[in-house]
């Protein structure tokens, strides 16, 4: 265990001090908060400016009352605001005209593209017969403003309907204020988590499990690769066991992963973005159980070392990073595959494919995960989940190590499936 330890020393500290460690640890993050901050800033700035929009119709009450819900904040609960409580619309500045004349409508066009104006919404009695509307703008491609225009019209027609039909404003908006709708699982009689609960916590374990699989799983492999074409390991195994060695890369490239993650976590916790501010109002009725954090915690490790050896193993048999890209799909492809099952097992968590596939030790990092978050498998699923990923690592890792005594001193011979059995018959 000594060497181990030795060797899993060397490599965390070979990797931390690198260059390349601090670029990828301080750039990605850099790089996901401009992605969340510019986008912001920018639908910050252009909130401030004020759209100016000429409403035009006949129906004197009825352009008053487009004017009206242009103007007021968006309700509680609607898709386009926070879930809790009203928020403000972009602004506008919006006049009325009760004379829809060929002559005013041309003069109008004149106007936007002078850009004295942004557009003018043009009711037609017929076309709204037919509910139909014109909204003419310079900005064809702004959706947001187009969506809440559209909005603005048919909420207002709404009222003037029901209006019509006896009932009082009062009633009208009650009638009108849209409902939310919390999504909880039910579990053994008692409430679980809910389905953007779910949804959530599966997306980051699926994207946390690939990227760390490509990348920390690729480097165990490139390690090896080096180690290998540069005779190095010839010595290093006089004095420590395949296994050891095996073991002490893995180890020491996880926990170089487990600081960078780390250290990517306390900078989001103390840096927020307006981005964030605005999540938080469309997040608000997520909560992420401590216990979920800790499954997830069990499943990425028992995922990384999963993978991390096969990809050891990998590492032995090729003898350049060309053929370790021509066979690495192996390894990838049931990450790739718990991606598109993660869909499925999360609509129907207790079906007998979700139970199968989630045993299955290559697929439950995810998908068993998935169903301890949202619907608390049975206990015994859970052990035999984990008993089988356990077992599966230690026989890889046992496997690989027999290929890796062998396959880190063969070189020029490509790792073909009779060339395997060969090996593992010496390492036996």
């Amino acid at each position: 265990m000594h060497n181990v330890w030795l060797i899993v020393h060397r490599e965390y500290l070979e990797r931390i001090r690198s260059k390349t460690f601090l670029l990828f640890t301080l750039l990605l993050p850099a790089l996901m908060a401009g992605s969340i901050l510019i986008p912001a800033k920018l639908a910050e700035i252009k909130s401030d400016t004020a759209r100016r929009i000429v409403v035009v119709a006949a129906n004197a009450d009825l352009a008053a009352a487009v004017k009206q819900e242009l103007l007021a904040p968006l309700p509680a609960g609607s898709s386009a605001g926070s879930p809790e409580k009203a928020v403000p619309k972009d602004n506008f500045v919006v006049q009325v005209s009760t004379t829809p004349t060929a002559e005013l409508h041309d003069a109008l066009g004149q106007q936007v593209s002078a850009g004295t104006i942004d557009g003018f919404l043009w009711l037609n009695e017929d076309d709204l017969a037919n509910h139909k509307a014109t909204y003419s703008a310079r900005d064809v491609a702004d959706f947001q403003t187009s969506t809440v225009v559209r909005s603005a019209l048919r909420t207002a027609l709404v009222k003037q309907y029901l209006a019509q039909k006896g009932m009082t404003g009062p009633q009208v908006d009650t009638l009108l204020t849209p409902v939310v709708l919390r999504t909880v699982h039910i579990t053994k009689g008692h409430e679980g988590a809910s389905g953007m609960t779910v949804f959530l916590t599966g997306f980051i374990m699926v994207m946390l499990l690939y990227v760390n699989v490509l990348v920390y799983g690729m480097s165990v492999m490139r390690s090896i690769i080096e180690e290998k074409n540069s005779r190095i390991l010839e010595v290093l195994l006089s004095s420590v066991t395949a296994k050891e060695l095996l073991a002490g890369k893995i180890l020491g490239v996880g926990a170089v992963g487990l600081t960078q993650i780390l250290i990517w976590l306390v900078i989001g916790s103390l840096f927020s973005t307006p981005g964030m501010v605005v999540a938080k109002a469309y997040l608000s009725n997520v909560h992420i159980a401590v216990s979920a954090i800790a499954w997830f915690g069990v499943f990425f490790l028992l995922g990384y070392f999963l993978y991390s050896t096969v990809y050891a193993a990998l590492g032995a048999m090729v003898n350049s990073d060309q053929e370790a890209q021509q066979m690495q799909w192996l390894v990838l492809l049931p990450v790739v595959l718990s991606v598109f099952l993660a869909n499925p097992v999360m609509q129907h968590p207790d079906s007998p494919m979700a139970v199968w596939l989630s045993l299955i030790p290559f697929f439950a990092p995810v998908l068993m995960f998935i169903r301890v978050v949202g619907e608390q498998p049975p206990a015994w699923q859970v052990a035999l989940c984990l008993t089988l990923m356990l077992a599966t690592t230690y026989g890889l890792l046992a496997l690989s190590s027999r290929i890796y005594r062998v396959g880190i001193l063969m070189y020029g011979k490509r790792p073909t499936l009779p060339e395997l059995r060969r090996w593992l018959k010496y390492a036996g």
